[in-house]
């Protein structure tokens, strides 16, 4: 139904639309009769819904309206109140045309079942017209009901009036008695209220404050603030300055209450002078506070006791003495904090000065800190007396002397110190022999440092440390310097040990006092008998080969100054050993290899010559093969444990007459007396490296088979000294790993083909010096309508007089690194071509450019590659192709490579594709922009379903990742048309073009932009 409500009442309005809405009703809204019929004469409705109590017009009037009109004579009609409810009320109803009379609230399938009843009841001609000698009657009706109701009305206000004047009286009689102000003001901050208190307090008369701006009492700032207080309520008490009509200021405690009204927001202010209160307050708390400051600022310990030591007051210097906060202490008795050696005596004077009360000054007593340490404090007190004389208690000052006595303590030992200190580099200079060095370094240590006594422990292979020197008292050397080795980490007496403690932890270990330091009671015990009590242990080294270890028979307070001191007496000894040590080292490190202990190089060549002298000699040199594997996967360590066994294997091999030297790496050197034929000695060498390889190596537990390979030189034939039989040795070892053989011996052959690669080596530097490297450019089709797209650039060697295929080049570039700056070269190349080919023929061309491993793995790689390409980034048409098995060898470092060259304006190109072991998971990740199916595939594509049936796999996956599909190596039309058929983008092939030179690439460019079909030549 489309229904007409009208209400007066906004939220009466809006909850019946609402109801009426939610079970499906259009509703229509109007606030009086008047408004009703406006709604009428413009829209049709099924029903209306009014109440009857309105402004301009009410529901009695709008039913009189509505019936007198024929258009709505039959239009259903229901009156909604909560006011008129008395029988004459639904009676005048009934006679104004009203068809039900409805008291709020009700349900709305009340109404609803009314409005359809007047709907669908049969209404009389007579009755739905109105006829206007009926409008008289009724009309008399309404007005006597208004005027009843009205009567009514009127009597109810009369009372409410005489009630309101009773309580307005009452409360004027409160406002009027109250000892606080009371100040009333509208939202213009107008006062409309000021009490006979506010009189006193403002010195000024009712009468002319009333009407007056707030601002004149109360500052502007607060004033204003009042517009921002909450809509109703009562704000807290606030305190403020106020002004008096003479103009003098005073401090008052407001409360402000809020109370919304019809004439508007109304502030009522309680207002109480509190200048007295404010003056009283401020003069005890100066009073306190001169006295509190006194005391605070005092560094000394004041404090007052009772008779029995109880802590009646103190000031808070005690936290910063003692470690205690006042209220911890107070109320308890403070002699428990004095040192226990002392207490007893502190107990019997104490007893003897309240019996005969007297001050004392300046007596030195220990006292215990909350930390455990002690300190010592200087007292001054005056006994507190009752009426008859009596001593109650104390009040005293305690001043800490504590740092005064233990600064004069520490600039003795420092002085100590630096004796020790100025003796040890004298030592240190003399000293020849490590012995020498530690025992006089204790005795320095002892004899000028005022320590008791003093050892160093050395570390040794088997986990234990030994005393290598001592000094000092017998008695204390007998208990912490045993004879025997003392275990490092297994449990038992010296494992809490400082000494030892410090050398397992790599760090210093300090007690000042073993009394009250945390160590194991039978290290506290055996100190003591000792006549210990206090311990520094300083490890030597920084991976520590010793520990120096300094005992006193005092306690003491080492502070960072005393330790820094004794640290650098440390690492003065540690210097002066290391420096012997590495004299004797670098003695043996000249002819030795450090890992294996082998002779080295020098010692080998030096032996060779001289078994030269005694006739025929072989010389070998052994690799073992991946041993960078063994590295990678078990680390160093194991792969030196590795290294080491190898060399004790290969002296039992060759135990007989033979040298084995380790010169580095995983290279071994074996030299022997040549005693049988030759051959035989070969044979014999062969089946000897066998048994080597066939027999296992245990290493920390694991089972490891290590493979050698040999590399022979036969002595004098292939060289009269160590230098070149070393040399040649290797050309033989690279021609068994070439060959993948366990030994081959060097032949004059392959001295030849060492020279010739030298040579290929020192040519391909003269030809990048010489520009003599040359781009062919192959070109690539689109397989829809054979448009060409770019073109790979292909490197070859124009060396004169012939031009050199990559094969014959390429892989010795990348061993020497010369595929560095070619690579450099070729990109440039091929940009400039590309960028003048853009601009001149074909705006959409790229030209695709090969990177190799060994660029990649190149550190300034991607900024020269940068400072290339930077300058073209919008428009410079380069392809980047990478092979798929170099782009998984170490995805981690050249995914982010290729997404900087990405940036750079380049497309990736995944090269060889097929032939790696690329996953789905790491295509998605790689930020490449097309993938090339290798040619080994293409060349089967026609013979081998298998072959289709991953080629379409390839380009339908490529073409789910919105990757471009490049076949290459198309030989013939077969392929290209079966390619096109699989949806291929793009061909390459010698089918298609020959890679060819940059100015016949030109030519067909400039042939195809002329022409308007373009095609595969």
């Amino acid at each position: 139904m489309k229904i007409l409500i009208v209400d007066d009442g906004p939220t009466n309005l809006k909850l019946l639309r609402l109801q009426l809405e939610a079970e499906g009703h259009d509703v229509l809204e109007a606030v009086n009769g008047i408004e009703a019929l406006d709604v009428l004469e413009h829209e049709t409705v099924d029903g209306v819904v009014s109440d009857i109590l309105m402004p301009r017009m009410d529901g009695y009037l709008l039913s009189l309206e509505v019936r007198k009109d024929k258009r709505f004579s039959h239009l259903p009609l229901v009156l909604y109140t909560s006011t008129y409810n008395s029988p004459t009320d639904r009676e005048l109803a009934r006679n104004a045309g009203a068809d039900a009379y409805i008291c709020k609230p009700a349900p709305t399938d009340v109404i609803i079942a009314a409005l359809q009843a007047a709907a669908s009841a049969p209404r009389s001609t007579a009755a739905s017209s109105a006829p206007r000698e009926l409008e008289s009657p009724i009309l008399r009706q309404y007005s006597e009901t208004l005027v009843r109701k009205l009567e009514d009305k009127s009597d109810e206000l009369e009372r409410a009036y005489q009630e309101l004047a009773q309580t307005e009286a009452r409360l004027s009689g409160l406002i009027e008695s109250a000892l606080d102000a009371i100040v009333a003001f509208d939202e213009q901050q107008k006062i409309l209220l000021f009490n006979a208190a506010a009189e006193t307090m403002f010195g000024c008369k009712r009468a002319t404050t009333l009407q007056s701006p707030l601002s004149e009492f109360f500052p502007l700032p607060f004033c204003q603030a009042l517009t921002g207080e909450p809509d109703d309520g009562q704000t807290g008490p606030r305190l403020l300055r106020a002004l008096r009509r003479d103009g003098s200021e005073f401090t008052i405690e407001a409360t402000v209450s809020i109370l919304d009204s019809p004439q508007g927001r109304i502030y009522t202010m309680f207002i109480r002078d509190i200048t007295e209160r404010e003056r009283a307050g401020r003069a005890l708390h100066e009073s306190e506070e001169r006295f509190r400051s006194l005391i605070e600022a005092s560094q000394d310990w004041i404090w007052e006791v009772d008779r029995e030591g109880r802590l009646l007051y103190t000031n808070n210097a005690v936290q910063h003495i003692l470690g205690y906060s006042a209220d911890e202490l107070l109320g308890h008795n403070v002699a428990t904090l004095i040192h226990s050696e002392d207490r007893a005596i502190v107990a019997e004077r104490v007893a003897s000065f309240l019996e005969h009360p007297r001050p004392w000054q300046r007596q030195p007593l220990r006292w215990r800190h909350r930390d455990g340490g002690v300190r010592i404090l200087e007292s001054t007190a005056n006994p507190v007396l009752d009426i008859d004389g009596r001593a109650v208690g104390y009040r005293g000052a305690n001043h800490d002397d504590t740092e005064r006595l233990a600064q004069e303590a520490r600039i003795s030992r420092l002085v100590h110190i630096h004796a020790v200190l100025s003796a040890i580099g004298n030592i240190v200079v003399r000293a020849t022999d490590r012995s020498g060095l530690l025992h006089n370094a204790c005795r320095v240590a002892v004899d000028q440092g005022e320590f008791k006594a003093a050892c160093i422990g050395e570390g040794t292979v088997v986990g234990t440390l030994r005393v290598a020197a001592s000094y000092g008292d017998a008695a204390i050397l007998q208990s912490v310097a045993p004879d025997e080795p003392m275990p490092v980490n297994a449990p038992g007496r010296y494992h809490r040990h400082p000494g030892i403690q410090a050398f397992r932890e790599k760090h210093k270990i300090v007690i000042g006092e073993f009394a009250v330091a945390d160590v194991p009671a039978e290290l506290r015990q055996e100190m003591k008998r000792a006549g210990v009590m206090s311990e520094v242990a300083l490890p030597l080294g920084t991976e520590p080969w010793g520990v120096l270890t300094l005992f006193s028979e005092s306690v003491r307070d080492y502070d960072e100054e005393e330790i820094g001191l004794l640290q650098q007496l440390a690492e003065e000894i540690d210097h002066a050993a290391d420096f012997i040590a590495k004299s004797e080292r670098l003695e043996y490190l000249a002819y030795h290899n450090s890992v294996t202990g082998l002779p080295n190089r020098s010692a080998f060549r030096e032996h060779v010559q001289s078994m030269l002298d005694c006739g025929p000699v072989i010389v070998c040199v052994l690799n073992i093969r991946r041993f960078a594997y063994i590295n990678d996967s078990r680390g160093r360590a194991f792969g030196d444990h590795c290294l080491a066994q190898i060399g004790i294997r290969l002296r039992r091999l060759f135990a007989a007459s033979g040298f084995v030297a380790h010169p580095e790496g995983s290279t071994f050197l074996l030299a022997y007396p040549i005693t049988d034929r030759l051959a035989a000695e070969i044979e014999r060498l062969h089946a000897q490296l066998r048994r080597f390889e066939n027999q296992a190596f245990t290493i920390d537990g694991e089972e490891l088979y290590i493979n050698p390979q040999c590399g022979v030189a036969i002595a004098p034939q292939h060289g009269d000294n160590g230098e070149m039989l070393e040399r040649n040795g290797m050309s033989a070892l690279a021609e068994a790993d070439r060959r993948d053989e366990l030994l081959y011996v060097f032949s004059e052959n392959l001295q030849g083909r060492a020279t010739r690669r030298l040579k290929l080596e020192n040519d391909l530097r003269h030809a990048l010096d010489q520009d003599e490297f040359e781009l062919f450019y192959q070109p690539k089709f689109s397989t829809v309508g054979n448009r060409l797209l770019g073109a790979e650039a292909l490197l070859r060697w124009r060396r004169p007089g012939e031009l050199i295929q990559p094969a014959d080049f390429i892989s010795v570039l990348e061993e020497t690194g010369l595929i560095v700056p070619v690579g450099q070269y070729l990109l440039r190349d091929a940009l400039a071509h590309v960028v003048d080919w853009r601009a001149r023929y074909q705006p959409d061309l790229r030209i695709a450019v090969n990177v190799s491993a060994r660029e990649l793995r190149y550190g300034g790689f991607l900024d020269q590659y940068r400072a290339i390409l930077e300058p073209y980034r919008a428009d410079q048409g380069i392809d980047i192709e990478i092979t798929e098995s170099l782009l998984m060898d170490d995805i981690d470092h050249n995914v982010p490579l290729l997404e900087k060259l990405r940036e750079l304006g380049c497309h990736i190109s995944i090269d060889d594709f097929g032939t790696g072991y690329s996953s789905l998971n790491y295509l998605t990740r790689l930020p490449a922009d097309e993938i090339k199916i290798d040619q080994s595939f293409i060349a089967t594509l026609t013979q081998s379903p298998e072959t289709m049936g991953m080629i379409t796999n390839i380009i339908n996956l490529a073409h789910s990742l919105s990757l471009r599909v490049v076949a290459e190596g198309v030989e013939n039309e077969e392929q290209a048309k079966l390619l096109r058929l699989l949806r291929c983008d793009v061909l390459q092939g010698y089918f298609l073009g020959r890679p060819m030179p940059a100015d016949v690439f030109e030519e067909v460019l400039a042939g195809l932009s002329a022409s308007p079909a373009i095609g595969t030549p």
